[in-house]
């Protein structure tokens, strides 16, 4: 039996609420005591790094390229809108779809306010940047700042519509199976990152086959010996997950380099290995459910081998990103040597050790669990 009809905005406050209740119950698990430490050290470190950069950044035609840049890449990021549609509206809602329309209309505003205010956000971050580089007062930043948001909220809008039209575009309807879609890209945008603290039931990421990729598969280290490691490889290459989370990593650390240096360098780059690490680790649990995997023995032993076999080339290679970044950006000298071979140890040892612990706790915890069913 059809429900009662709501009001012009009470869908919109229900679904609002449904979903917030939901990330309610993993920010604490984000936002635990060990996370804050680390966040608080963290964001300290940023400042510190932050203003040695303003005391030293030379003011040229350079910099104030980059900057200019990295403000227009603002852009590109937080644009995506809300709907709160879910896939059975589109049934649910067949014949009366007044409200569901409401709702996709009152969620675009809603998104465009909080995205525009995210750009803001990021544009405030600039500020003393921009006015180091820059010959301008205040009020010109304001004005900028303004038309940086305008700019969000009119890309977040023209996304909106962009995904509800149809091809040939009607303009009296909307495409409820593409926004529904869309709404579930959102979401495990959002899951994936609370999966780094915590699993998250249900966690779908999308897979890509690249070509050009799947060709290098066959040279990497151990892929004709270890059973386990053409599938732990393959689905890295394929699971946007993974692979992005490796892209994510080295471009973050890219990053810190030509703005920080010393020892705290070393310490942002190795909490980048660490966070990569714990992050690829599920990995190793992967296929159990497959019915070789019962057939044919394998052990927690195979696992780790296997994650050790797929784990060591990447991180080498991250740190080999960065070495060669360190030497164009950085005078050479034997504590930049010092601190990228301490790097590679560290890297090496989270792929050897840690991962060693995390994987045999984990099925350990699961075969006690099992036998209590």
């Amino acid at each position: 039996m059809r429900s009662r009809p709501m009001g012009k905005n009470n869908l919109f406050k229900q679904r609002w609420t449904e979903e917030w209740r939901h990330f309610s119950k993993y920010l604490k698990y984000v936002f635990n005591d060990h996370a804050v430490i680390a966040f608080f050290f963290l964001f300290g470190a940023l400042l510190f790094a932050y203003q040695h950069m303003l005391q030293t950044l030379p003011v040229n035609w350079w910099t104030q390229l980059c900057l200019a840049l990295v403000l227009l890449l603002t852009l590109i990021f937080f644009k995506t809108p809300a709907s709160f549609v879910k896939p059975a509206d589109a049934v649910f809602f067949l014949g009366d779809d007044q409200q569901l329309k409401q709702l996709w209309k009152t969620a675009t505003n809603y998104s465009m306010i909080i995205n525009s205010l995210i750009e803001g956000g990021l544009v405030l971050i600039f500020w003393p940047l921009m006015l180091k580089l820059f010959s301008i007062n205040l009020i010109i930043i304001c004005l900028f700042t303004a038309l940086m948001m305008l700019v969000k909220a009119y890309f977040t809008y023209q996304k909106a519509h962009q995904v509800a039209a149809f091809k040939p575009a009607t303009p009296q309807l909307l495409n409820w199976q593409a926004i529904a879609r869309f709404e579930e890209q959102r979401l495990n945008t959002i899951y994936t990152f609370f999966n780094l603290f915590v699993d998250v039931p249900g966690l779908q990421s999308s897979i890509k086959s690249h070509p050009w990729l799947e060709k290098l598969r066959s040279f990497w280290p151990g892929y004709h010996t270890d059973a386990l490691l053409p599938m732990y490889v393959t689905t890295f290459i394929r699971k946007q997950q993974y692979l992005g989370l490796w892209v994510r990593t080295l471009v973050l650390g890219s990053l810190l380099i030509p703005f920080t240096s010393g020892y705290l360098l070393l310490i942002l780059l190795g909490f980048l290995e660490y966070l990569f690490i714990a992050q690829l680790i599920p990995l190793a649990g992967g296929y159990r459910r497959l019915i070789f995997d019962y057939v044919i023995p394998v052990d927690v032993q195979d696992r780790q081998r296997a994650f050790h076999q797929l784990g060591w080339p990447l991180v080498m290679m991250l740190n080999l990103v960065w070495t060669s970044i360190l030497l164009i950006c950085q005078p050479i000298s034997i504590n930049q040597g010092f601190m990228m071979i301490l790097l590679v140890i560290f890297g090496l040892s989270l792929v050897f050790l840690y991962s060693d612990r995390i994987i045999a706790n984990t099925f350990k915890r699961r075969v006690k669990h099992a036998s209590k069913k």
